[in-house]
């Protein structure tokens, strides 16, 4: 029996749980931090250890944790240098940054927009830069083959090779924009390298005017401090966003797509299918434990006694005797009148049948007998 698939049935439940997965990813929580370049981070792409560099060195450098345009509208503020350590997906400087810049703030954004060129993936650069805290900076250690080649005349070179320009800087209006090929300058990575977070570092100070506020900006890394956000930064959040950010939406994910399997599992199989009990036997059952009873009692006598008469029936009856009382002497011999067998077969399973007892021996020979005899006399 071939069993019909509810194609229909299977199609709606398929797209149901499509449909819940794309809910699940819309509604699950997106603003994971991204390690990659932040100073929270301990991984060899953080910036953990070059903060920590900085602040015994004596820099005012503060972690920013707010949204962009507060930056940008505090016009009265002092001259700012940030630092964007963007990972590997960099995007291009908006207008409100290039505003920002212009009004004499400094921005250090270090990324990986440039083209590959032929140098080698592993460098070590020497760089120009001097200052009154670091004379004499050390080779700086780059992993990367991007390199920038349409550096203006005007712009200034702080770290480069033959294959063209790593670090490079800007001015726009009042302020710099300071680029590299490469956002690991200053990673976790290079601790055994002081030349990189030396030049990180006097790469900040000559940039920046004297009083200048430090900054690193891990707001695009996904952290933010809610708590300093004035009212006007605050967003109300919806119920759905509010589920969002707890497990309870896992827990009613999850939940639906169970539903939805077991019912394609109902509808694909069918209702369960209870299976009969075979009736009992009550007399084989009797039998059994009678059986076992005797057995265990070691008790052949009564069970040789009752199977003695009723073969002895049995074998009457075959030979056409009736039902009444024979004796061994009639039946043994009509019994080898007819079936042209010794009689003496017979006449011992007649008498071994007798004995008041039978080793187990002699009781596995008796039934053989009498198995025998009934395909004599069947």
């Amino acid at each position: 029996m071939t069993m019909k698939f509810p194609r229909r049935g299977l199609w709606i439940g398929l797209g149901l749980i499509g449909l819940l997965l794309v809910l699940a990813l819309t509604l699950l929580p997106t603003n994971r931090p991204i390690t990659q370049g932040s100073t929270f981070s301990r991984a060899p792409d953080g910036y953990g250890a070059w903060y920590a560099y900085m602040q015994d060195q004596g820099f005012p450098i503060e972690r920013w944790q707010r949204v962009p345009d507060v930056l940008w509208d505090s016009e009265d503020d002092p001259p700012t240098t940030i630092v964007q350590v963007f990972p590997s997906n960099a995007r291009t400087i908006g207008y409100g940054w290039n505003q920002w810049i212009e009004r004499g703030n400094t921005l250090i954004a270090l990324r990986s927009q440039q083209p590959v060129t032929r140098a080698p993936f592993s460098s070590q650069l020497t760089s120009p830069l001097t200052s009154e805290n670091f004379v004499g900076i050390g080779p700086v250690q780059i992993h990367t083959r991007r390199r920038q080649n349409n550096v203006l005349s005007q712009d200034t070179v702080w770290l480069g090779d033959d294959y063209g320009v790593v670090v490079w800087q800007q001015a726009r209006g009042d302020g710099f924009l300071v680029e590299a090929t490469t956002p690991n300058i200053g990673a976790n990575a290079y601790q055994d390298s002081p030349g990189n977070f030396a030049f990180l570092a006097a790469l900040v100070q000559e940039t920046s005017a004297p009083d200048t506020k430090i900054l690193v900006d891990e707001y695009l890394h996904g952290y933010e401090d809610i708590q300093e956000q004035g009212e006007e930064e605050e967003t109300q959040t919806s119920w759905v966003n509010y589920l969002a950010q707890t497990p309870l939406v896992l827990v009613i994910v999850q939940a639906i797509a169970l539903c939805l399997a077991l019912l394609w599992g109902y509808q694909r199989i069918g209702p369960p299918i209870v299976i009969p009990q075979p009736a009992q036997n009550n007399s084989e059952a009797y039998i059994s434990a009678l059986a076992g009873v005797l057995r265990e009692a070691k008790s052949t006598q009564f069970v040789v006694e009752m199977v003695t008469k009723a073969e002895q029936l049995r074998v009457q009856k075959a030979l056409g005797l009736g039902q009444g009382p024979v004796d061994d002497q009639t039946l043994v011999k009509t019994w080898a009148q007819q079936t042209k067998r010794s009689p003496t077969e017979l006449q011992s399973m007649l008498e071994l049948g007798k004995r008041n007892r039978l080793t187990e021996k002699d009781l596995v020979k008796w039934l053989q007998d009498i198995r025998a005899l009934h395909s004599e006399t069947h």
